[in-house]
């Protein structure tokens, strides 16, 4: 071995590799990574700076410890470090975690070598942000993933030609096929042919240039071959080159809605008809911004009630349609409806202008933001119908006020809705108050009896009228009342009951005097018809005198002729006298009594006299000439019917007819009247009284004869005649 010739070449050799550890040193120094040496044992013989930095340890910390320091003890407990790696000559890179100085844990990328002398250099990467990154990236891949998995709509991945590459669940669910399925088709094959020119000019109108689609709708084929509709929005995706790669969409299934907008449009359609054929009015009115409400429709109501046509108004505000509620509190209440501000409101309003005038009912109510409708009925006819119920209940009660009677009105509840001026007077009268309205009726208030509450009770339940006579003690005098109690209806219920008192005392006494005056009457016209009856006896007796005494056959024919007239006549006011009625007559009774007369004269004669007489009463003065008539027919038919003593019938027979005529019927079968006997003669004496007879009663006569006579005589009944001419009661 040469040895150096000079100082200088072993101190260049030094100076050489002196410059070489420092030019090591600098390059360790300077390292973006950690770097440590250690010995056999793993003690530390060398660091650089950023080992210092990295691990939080000075210089001097480090070079006394050993590399099994930096790491925790669970690490190594779990993953202990493999020194038995590094005796290949191989470097060995793993990720550890370290703890710094103040105990922060550190992921840290070794990477360790075994040197030739024994000894091994490490260099540590501090990888926390990049495994927080990573941990980030599946984190969000993860969430990506999971949201991708989870939406509520259809996801779908397709390259330029339209393959399918990726779907969710939900987007599988909603064509009805497996991935594996889907793989093998394209969007094209799921969309029904009339959509493909569309989507293909969205692509390339939309999509292409812009990175995405508006939101369209379109329809999809089920894998049933059931065809629905979708709506959906395309997102362009390009390559880290910048071309284009693919499109991804969300989709969503829109049936349900389409369901819905269609049952909307159906319930609109509904709406509007039920609107427009409502036979109220309604108005729509929309609220500007700027507080302006503008009539934006109406019904075809609104024009029949208001009389003008709404087209003339739409876009108007309110108070140019409608000048006059300008200034009224009307426009500021629709406008808090609209803002919600107040509930739906109800009122009655008159309206006047040039073009129409009247009263209406309205209801404003919001139908939507700032929208509100305004339904409205013209109550015009109810108001002049209230207003004449007004006019006509102060009228009622001015009536009920003016009338001398003492009135109540009564409710269903027995309480007193009304007293009128003269009873008010005659409350205060008795100590009560006169304003009793609403005060429950009861048997201390003047006139109201315990009967009388009970009739008024009938009256609520039954609805007719009652009247009935009360004797009422009023301080001290006995007042004749008459009560009458009047149902008040409404919709066919009894509401109310007038109950009216009337004073009846002085036409209680004022009758009491015509009962008696009218009862004496009777007496004294009994005792003038009973005198009448005994002067005619008295007269028959003179005439009876006077046949005793006269021989002249002739006259004394007469003198019984006029007997029997008399007699007639008196059995009139025997009849009047014994009656309880004394100015009627039972005619057949009547007639009774003088057939058994006439048959006790002509006891001697062999003829049956038959009655069939049906019961009536007639007055005086038809009895009188009735019975005159039978006189002289029945005398006469006894006289000269049946000569020679012959037998035969006679038949009297009284019947009633319509309209109020009789008949009377006095006919026999005997040999029948002469020829020449005629009723206008003065020679046939009984037929000429029979025809003056029939013309008092304005009757009619007819002779039929054949085999017999038959007198056949038709009269009014003048009873009828005198109530006709009665004046009428009320």
């Amino acid at each position: 071995m040469r040895k150096p010739t000079s100082r200088s070449e072993a101190d260049l050799t030094k100076d050489a590799l002196k410059k070489s550890e420092e030019k090591y040193r600098m390059l360790l120094d300077l390292a973006v990574d950690a770097f440590f040496q250690g010995d056999s044992k793993g003690d530390f013989i060398t660091v650089n700076d950023k080992a210092i930095e990295l691990t939080g340890y000075s210089k001097e910390e480090l070079l006394t410890m050993n590399i099994i320091d930096l790491f925790p003890e669970r690490s190594i407990t779990g993953n202990p470090l493999r020194y038995d790696l590094l005796s290949t000559g191989k470097t060995l890179t793993i990720e550890r975690e370290i703890r710094r100085k103040d105990g922060q844990p550190l992921i840290v990328e070794m990477h360790s070598k075994a040197m030739p002398d024994g000894t091994y250099q490490s260099f540590f990467r501090d990888i926390s942000l990049r495994r927080k990154a990573e941990t980030a990236v599946v984190e969000s891949e993860i969430k990506y993933r999971n949201l991708h998995m989870s939406m509520m709509d259809g996801y779908a991945f397709v390259d330029m030609q339209g393959r399918i590459l990726d779907t969710n669940e939900v987007y599988q669910q909603m064509v009805g096929y497996l991935p594996d399925e889907l793989a093998t088709l394209t969007y094209q094959n799921l969309t029904p042919q009339r959509w493909h020119d569309y989507e293909r000019k969205i692509v390339t109108e939309q999509i292409i240039p812009n990175g995405h689609s508006m939101v369209y709708q379109k329809e999809y084929i089920h894998k049933d071959g059931t065809v629905f509709p979708v709506e959906l929005r395309t997102f362009l995706i390009k390559n880290a080159s910048g071309e284009n790669e693919g499109m991804w969409a969300i989709v969503r299934d829109i049936t349900k809605r389409k369901q819905a907008e269609a049952s909307l449009l159906k319930s609109e359609e509904k709406f509007r008809s039920i609107v427009e054929s409502s036979p109220t009015a309604m108005y729509f009115y929309h609220l500007e911004p700027d507080g302006r409400l503008i009539l934006t429709g109406a019904n075809p109501a609104s024009d029949q009630i208001m009389g003008i046509s709404h087209r003339f108004l739409l876009g108007k505000t309110i108070g140019e349609a409608f000048p006059n509620l300008a200034d009224t509190t009307i426009p500021e209440l629709y406008r808090k409806v609209a803002r919600n501000e107040v509930a739906a409101q109800s009122f009655e309003i008159g309206y006047t202008d040039e073009r129409f005038n009247g009263f209406y009912y309205v209801h404003v109510f919001r139908t939507g933001p700032d929208e509100i409708a305004v339904d409205f009925i013209d109550i015009t006819n109810r108001k002049q119908t209230e207003e004449a119920l007004r006019r006509s209940e102060i009228e009622y009660r001015d009536t009920l006020d003016s009338l001398p009677d003492w009135i109540y009105v009564v409710d269903e509840q027995y309480r007193i809705a009304m007293v009128n001026a003269a009873l008010k007077e005659e409350l205060v009268r008795h100590g009560l108050h006169p304003d009793c309205v609403g005060v429950e009726i009861v048997p201390d208030f003047p006139f109201i009896s315990t009967t009388t509450l009970e009739e008024i009770k009938h009256v609520f339940t039954t609805g007719v009228v009652s009247v009935s006579e009360q004797k009422v003690d009023l301080k001290g005098r006995t007042l004749h009342a008459e009560i009458t109690r009047v149902p008040i209806l409404k919709d066919g219920l009894v509401v109310k009951v007038i109950l009216m008192v009337r004073d009846r005392s002085k036409e209680k006494e004022i009758e009491e005097l015509k009962q008696r005056s009218a009862e004496q009457k009777e007496v004294l016209l009994r005792e003038i018809h009973h005198r009448v009856k005994n002067n005619l006896a008295i007269v028959i007796s003179l005439l009876n005198f006077q046949l005793r005494n006269n021989t002249n056959e002739e006259l004394a024919r007469i003198i019984i002729d006029i007997q029997m007239r008399i007699r007639s006549m008196a059995l009139i006011h025997e009849h009047l006298y014994r009656s309880e009625n004394l100015d009627r007559i039972p005619l057949a009774s009547y007639i009774e009594s003088l057939a058994y007369m006439i048959m006790t004269a002509y006891s001697g004669h062999r003829i049956n006299l038959v009655k069939d007489l049906s019961p009536m009463d007639v007055s005086v003065e038809t009895a009188l000439p009735i019975g005159l008539i039978i006189n002289e027919l029945v005398t006469n038919a006894f006289k000269y019917a049946f000569p020679g003593g012959t037998t035969g019938e006679i038949h009297i027979r009284l019947e009633k007819e319509e309209d109020e005529m009789c008949s009377l019927i006095v006919e026999d079968n005997g040999v029948g009247l002469p020829a020449s006997s005629s009723m206008d003669s003065e020679k046939s004496i009984g037929l000429y009284i029979v025809r003056l007879l029939v013309e008092q009663l304005d009757g009619s006569v007819n002779i039929v004869r054949d085999k017999g006579t038959s007198f056949r005589i038709r009269f009014r009944n003048l009873i009828h005649r005198k109530q006709e001419k009665l004046p009428s009661e009320y």
